[in-house]
């Protein structure tokens, strides 16, 4: 590992949606606050907050806004 964003963690992205509970959900929240995106409570439950937060989010960016963090979406919070 090398710490940097390339193919790899591209590759190992998974879609988090609605209801996903634990670490994922909770670094999608953490991240979302970070940019300005308040999902509510950092709970590590995907719940409306976390979706209202991802598609506002979706929706700033300029992106397809399906309220689910794919690829595209943690590419663009992540890597950008």
């Amino acid at each position: 590992m090398d710490g940097k964003w390339g193919v790899k963690t591209k590759d190992a992205i998974v879609t988090v949606e609605k209801d996903a509970k634990g670490n994922l959900a909770w670094i999608l929240q953490a991240a979302l606050y970070l940019e300005g995106f308040n999902p509510g409570s950092l709970d590590s439950i995907f719940g409306k907050g976390t979706e209202s937060a991802l598609y506002k989010f979706q929706k700033d960016k300029k992106m397809t806004a399906d309220k689910k963090a794919g690829k595209a979406t943690i590419t663009e919070l992540f890597a950008a």
